[in-house]
């Protein structure tokens, strides 16, 4: 599977390409506004465990799924304590932390590899830069068990050094020898494009999301600091500030910028010590009515408590350079097109309108417009299900349809540039708890297959999401996305129709398209509709789940 997967992805001649191309804009020009507008929305899927975590062989075989069904980006959390000099020591170690050359032998090893096999699949990479951080960045002092420790703040100064050396190892022009370990091409079923020796340089890295959850008290703390009266200021926007400016900086110096690279803050939780949209105003230091904070309310923030607009907006290249805002809109147990109502301040497909009002308003208050507004990224999404967690209400059919339904309302969103999905094998229940409790069922079962392998129907549909926004047969509005075609530059879809009390399908309609799919048609009857896809590199044709029209 994997060489022909490679087949289907590298056969397109230059003319041919032009010539898809060229078909699919006049497609597209057919099309609403709203389609065109977010016609380049990415897919990204993120599974640490199945990637970073495993073995070379089932790292490339992760690879190769996600390839094929469609995905355009592959999410990885860049680990520092995974590939810092010394992470258990409280000595920071002597050595130049801005030079991944520098670095433990083997230390990049993982991500290296992930970056090589990604780039000959069509993959593209976007690496988190994540904690946990090596005990010797943590400040001295600072109060460690506040929360679980899945991260705490480090050092900024150390933080940036750390980037410096992502941001140089996969700028595009670093070589560095192929890992021993590291499966021959041929075992894996990639070209044959390494060298003896020295490899070509690693490809270039350019997406970038800085620190994960940081309203979150496990990921980012300490999360509070106690105050002279005995109350708790919540610190948690303050020090994000100061490690997303710290990073901004070292990604900048090493090539990295927003308008050649994608760059993302944020990457914001809903069950937060700050609910999103406090933590965004907290963040950029302005009131619920986006005005910039001062006096007593801003210092509880660490937020300047007076002083020129423009200054604190020069001050915070990392807030305001950017690329755009990453968010992570759970709405367990609930449809995507309902309110979360406990607690109701989670923000969620249903009301992103809302959560990009506070960032917008955030930004107008220091004189920061842009066209279109600030981007949002949904970089971590899913849903759990009931089975394997007994605790969870979503079916497997639940799962199957929210997932399409959701990936229709951010297409409809044109500020909203990337959906992933989290993950596509389940987690494996929180080790050490009890079994059966829910302490035990704590993790997320958000994946497209089950930990045994086994495939749940969602991971059938993935490649090919459809949503029915208008369902009568007399006049239907089906939607749908081809993931597997977005890098083409066009190829045909069908669209299939079943009347009720039939076991026959025809076609109704042939569609070309390079991903996305707006169509309106009248059906002869109520019954069922479904999209259809023939990969001619393979032979095999790949079906959408089946949509009821009435």
């Amino acid at each position: 599977m994997f060489a022909s997967m490679m087949t289907r992805r590298l056969t397109l001649t230059p003319a041919l390409t032009l010539l898809a191309a060229l078909v699919t804009c006049a497609a597209l020009l057919a099309l609403p506004a709203r389609a065109a507008a977010s016609g380049s929305q990415e897919t990204i899927l993120q599974d640490d465990d199945q990637l970073i975590y495993a073995s070379p062989e089932h790292m490339a075989h992760t690879l190769e799924q996600l390839s094929a069904l469609g995905v355009d980006r592959v999410k990885v959390s860049m680990v520092w304590w995974l590939v810092a000099s010394h992470p258990n020591s409280y000595r920071r170690p002597r050595f130049d932390a801005t030079n991944p050359a520098k670095y433990p032998p083997g230390a990049w090893d993982r991500y290296d590899m992930l970056v090589r096999m990604a780039h000959e699949l069509g993959l593209k990479v976007y690496f988190e830069l994540s904690p946990p951080d090596p005990h010797w960045a943590i400040p001295k002092g600072e109060a460690t068990h506040q929360a679980p420790p899945l991260g705490h703040a480090p050092d900024p100064k150390l933080f940036a050094q750390f980037v410096k050396a992502v941001g140089r190892r996969y700028s595009g022009s670093f070589d560095a020898p192929v890992p021993a370990q590291q499966p021959s091409p041929a075992a894996l079923g990639l070209s044959d494009s390494y060298t003896d020796g020295l490899s070509p340089a690693i490809p270039r890295v350019d997406y970038w999301g800085i620190w994960n959850e940081p309203n979150e008290r496990s990921w980012l703390n300490p999360y509070y600091k106690i105050l002279s009266n005995h109350k708790r200021a919540i610190i948690q926007a303050a020090v994000y500030r100061g490690l997303a400016n710290a990073a901004w900086g070292a990604l900048a110096a090493t090539g990295h910028t927003a308008g050649r690279d994608t760059i993302l803050i944020g990457e914001t939780a809903n069950a937060g010590v700050l609910a999103p949209t406090a933590f965004v105003r907290a963040l950029y230091c302005v009131s619920s009515g986006s005005r910039p904070l001062t006096g007593s309310a801003a210092s509880l923030l660490g937020c300047p408590t007076a002083g020129n607009r423009r200054q604190f907006a020069a001050r915070n290249p990392g807030l305001f350079k950017i690329s755009g805002f990453a968010h992570h809109p759970y709405g367990f147990n609930v449809a995507p097109n309902r309110p979360y109502r406990n607690p109701p301040t989670f923000v969620t497909l249903h009301n992103l309108g809302g959560f990009k009002h506070a960032l917008d308003g955030a930004f107008a208050a220091y004189g920061q417009h842009r066209h279109g507004g600030v981007q949002l990224y949904l970089t971590e999404w899913g849903y759990k299900t009931k089975p394997p967690n007994p605790y969870q209400h979503t079916s497997l059919t639940q799962q199957q349809v929210w997932l399409d339904q959701g990936a229709y309302m951010a297409w409809r969103l044109s500020w909203v540039q990337a959906l992933a999905q989290f993950l596509l094998v389940d987690d494996k229940p929180k080790a050490g708890e009890k079994k059966g409790s829910l302490a035990y069922w704590s993790t997320f079962q958000t994946g497209l297959k089950f930990l045994n392998g086994t495939p749940k129907p969602a991971y059938y549909s993935f490649s090919i999401p459809i949503w029915l926004p208008s369902a009568n047969h007399r006049h239907a509005t089906v939607w749908g996305d081809v993931r597997p075609a977005h890098e083409f530059g066009g190829v045909t879809a069908q669209l299939q129709f079943e009347a009720n009390g039939s076991s026959d399908w025809s076609t109704v309609e042939q569609i070309q398209t390079r991903g996305f799919v707006l169509t309106h048609v009248s059906l002869p009857a109520a019954g069922h509709v479904r999209l259809a896809w023939l990969d001619k590199a393979t032979g095999t044709t790949h079906y959408s789940r089946t949509a009821a029209v009435s």
